[in-house]
């Protein structure tokens, strides 16, 4: 199981639930809450790896026949590590595309099969999050679960539309799951968020699998928030909440008020500004 410590259900720990019962939607645990979402098994994830596979295989077909059209064309590569040797795309494989082939080949797949490398998912408490599945170190299925934000924490595209990457890592000789954002091609680590050479760092949840169910973990504060909201304050203090809750959109403050709302005080520039307004004609110069 992904996380430490127990799901606290009121005094008790939630594998002590009956196997009758209902497990609970929500679980206070200290700073966090645990969110039940209703994935229960590998099959309602995304296999990350046979995506690749399907991904890379098409974008070497792409490859092949750009080049095939365009005998000798090079592409000159972006790179960060070798500045004064630039590299080039000439070759008829997968590593050799540019970002645009592979945007191109994303979109497609996008369209043709209906889902991108990840299982959208929106939580109880208001989270739109991706689930990524089988990528990563190696090891057991469920320790390569991995949970993020839905949308890129720099301009709020959302990453169902982008590239998953199993890369490797040669400090630690394994794997690192990587998602790259279709937009300006800034690539997130799955585990820790992190955004080789840049400053944004995507958000990452705590996951773990209890009693047939998949949680997220979720700050206390955001949890509590989104319970007041849709009415399940009970649920909360209980520690749980079985049904269906829904959403509720909180109206946004108004950036300047309006100069005729009643409940506003009156002052002279309002009176003014709420008093009836004509077009008169001005002569002007030139």
């Amino acid at each position: 199981l992904r996380g430490s410590g127990p799901l606290v259900l009121g005094m008790c720990s939630l594998g002590q639930v009956q196997a009758s019962d209902e497990p609970p939607c929500l679980v206070p645990d200290g700073q966090c809450c645990w969110v039940r979402t209703s994935i229960q098994k590998g099959a309602d994830l995304i296999d990350g790896s046979a995506w690749i596979a399907a991904f890379e295989q098409r974008l070497t077909r792409a490859q092949q026949a750009v080049t095939t059209a365009v005998p000798g064309r090079r592409l000159l590569r972006q790179t960060l590590s070798d500045g004064d040797n630039p590299h080039f795309w000439g070759g008829t494989t997968a590593d050799n595309a540019s970002n645009h082939v592979k945007n191109q080949i994303l979109k497609a797949m996008f369209e043709e099969c209906g889902k991108g490398p990840a299982r959208p998912v929106k939580l109880l408490t208001g989270h739109e999050v991706l689930f990524w599945f089988n990528v990563g170190p190696p090891g057991p299925a469920r320790n390569r679960v991995y949970v993020t934000d839905a949308l890129c924490p720099h301009q709020g595209v959302c990453l169902l539309s982008g590239e998953l990457k199993d890369v490797e890592d040669l400090a630690s000789s394994s794997k690192r799951g990587m998602i790259r954002c279709p937009r300006h091609n800034k690539t997130f680590d799955l585990k820790s968020g992190e955004s080789p050479g840049n400053a944004e760092v995507l958000r990452v949840y705590p996951c773990r699998f209890e009693h047939g169910y998949w949680y997220v973990g979720v700050a206390a504060s955001e949890a509590q928030e989104a319970a007041v909201r849709a009415g399940i304050t009970a649920g909360m203090e209980s520690g749980g909440y079985s049904g269906q809750a829904d959403m509720v959109v909180d109206e946004p403050e108004q950036k300047r008020p309006r100069f005729n709302d009643p409940a506003l005080p009156s002052t002279p520039l309002r009176n003014e500004l709420r008093s009836t307004r004509t077009l008169v004609h001005h002569a002007t110069m030139g």
